[in-house]
């Protein structure tokens, strides 16, 4: 009973702090969620069932697009809801979720901002085609970020952003100053976001994550 207390105590308290993003939630999609790319796009991001990493059960968000010119083209989905808010404020130093390229091409990750001080990228990495699930951790400190454009004006202030993100994308883009993502024929499976605390935050965090992150099994 303690343990579960204390458990409840960490997750309500950093909502305090204000903004819609909590520190150590997580993002499994058993439930219809606020990850979308657009109404225009012909493929949007659906959850399937049964598609995740534990299997039977565990639902995942797939990402796909085909090559062309107009809407679904990009290797892109957003968010404008439960994961916009104040990252600084509540201690979130990284996003670290679940990725499998279920595609043919291999593909490059990135995760986009966007606030007051503009939008930024992380750098990106490698989800290589043919394998199965594998756990990737985003840093997004201010000195993780690239400055990034969705069209010209790249970002300038990676700290005002942080503060008050409006937009948060997962994309796949070679190139480290496009928020845009790029032309791809290549579907992603993504599951367990978790929005990381900073280092030190203690043993009782580090536990909290585990038993989010299994809570499906």
């Amino acid at each position: 009973m303690i343990f579960r207390f204390a458990l409840k105590t960490l997750f309500v308290l950093p909502s305090l702090a204000g903004g819609a993003v909590m520190l150590n939630q997580v993002e499994t999609f058993d439930n219809p969620t606020d990850w979308t790319s657009g109404s225009r796009n012909p493929t949007p991001p659906i959850i399937r069932p049964s598609t995740g990493p534990n299997g039977s059960g565990d639902s995942a968000l797939q990402i796909s697009s085909s090559v062309g010119n107009g809407p679904g083209s990009r290797l892109i989905s957003f968010n404008q809801g439960d994961w916009s808010g104040n990252y600084s404020g509540q201690g979130i130093t990284g996003l670290s979720m679940d990725l499998r390229n279920t595609g043919a091409s291999n593909l490059f990750v990135r995760i986009a901002v966007n606030g007051p001080g503009g939008w930024f990228v992380t750098d990106g990495q490698a989800v290589n085609s043919g394998l199965g699930y594998a756990t990737f951790l985003f840093g997004i400190e201010p000195a993780q970020l690239n400055p990034a454009a969705t069209r010209v004006t790249l970002g300038d202030d990676a700290g005002a952003t942080l503060a008050d993100v409006s937009e948060i994308r997962i994309l796949h883009s070679f190139a480290n100053s496009s928020a845009l993502g790029e032309v791809a024929n290549a579907s992603l499976r993504v599951d367990n976001i978790t929005a990381v605390p900073e280092p030190g935050v203690g043993l009782l965090a580090g536990l909290s994550l585990l038993f989010l992150r299994f809570r499906k099994r």
